[in-house]
């Protein structure tokens, strides 16, 4: 049964599942190794499951694809239809009510926490769900409905209720969610995070898993680990 699964699996498959084992050890202070992630990580193991049938539905093999969605929701409380696409580098913080719907979308190195929704309206038909961008963060129990753009950047807090795009770098929040400020892109704010992170990890303070998150979010160290990643896989490749 193994097999069967794992041949419909692709290399990009497998290179994002490398990367979402990444993003769980570095982006989740109580996982902090990648074998911890890929031993008990249940959100990891919720998102491994979605890209199995994710493949599958991709590749024709619809029934199959809802009947593992079903043994995903019974098992990670994580409802995640096959359809959905999900970037690379994701983390899925622990699966616990996170619904995905069909026409969802999610860039590359995106946080969501429990309890998130990225849903319909109710009012659309075909093209009706949510598309996040890269590096967006959304928090505890926070909601995106409708066939709306969250740009690249944005954090969208918890228990928020977004009906509306939100543009690069916002910090949306409330119900409805408004914008409530700008993260700031230049150099000197990366800088900044980066130093408050290595600040955070050498004195081992009381942060949790968002506030580091946070500092992470212009990622110059996912990224170079990413990169790293990347050209290891094209120094193995025989073309």
């Amino acid at each position: 049964m193994t097999l069967i699964f794992r041949d419909f699996l692709s290399e990009e498959d497998e290179r994002n599942i490398h990367l979402d084992v990444m993003a769980a050890a570095m982006r989740r202070q109580s996982v902090s190794t990648a074998l911890n992630a890929v031993l008990y990580d249940q959100g990891l193991h919720a998102l491994v499951s979605f890209r199995v049938a994710h493949r599958l539905w991709r590749n024709g093999r619809q029934s199959l694809a809802k009947y593992l969605q079903s043994i995903i929701s019974a098992t990670y409380s994580a409802d995640i239809h096959p359809a959905a696409s999900i970037g690379a580098g994701n983390l899925l913080y622990c699966g616990a009510g996170v619904v995905i719907g069909e026409t969802a979308t999610t860039g590359n190195d995106v946080s969501i926490m429990q309890g998130v929704t990225l849903g319909g309206t109710g009012k659309e038909s075909g093209n009706r769900h949510p598309k996040i961008g890269n590096g967006v963060l959304l928090q505890d129990g926070a909601t995106v409905l409708g066939n709306i753009i969250v740009g690249d950047g944005s954090v969208v807090t918890a228990k928020s209720i977004v009906t509306k795009p939100v543009p690069p770098l916002a910090i949306v929040s409330g119900i409805p969610a408004k914008v409530t400020g700008y993260g700031e892109a230049n150099k000197e704010s990366e800088e900044a995070q980066i130093n408050s992170l290595e600040s955070i990890l050498t004195t081992g303070g009381e942060h949790d898993d968002l506030g580091k998150h946070v500092h992470y979010n212009f990622l110059k160290k996912w990224l170079t680990e990413k990169e790293s990643l990347m050209l290891v896989d094209l120094a193995n490749d025989p073309s």
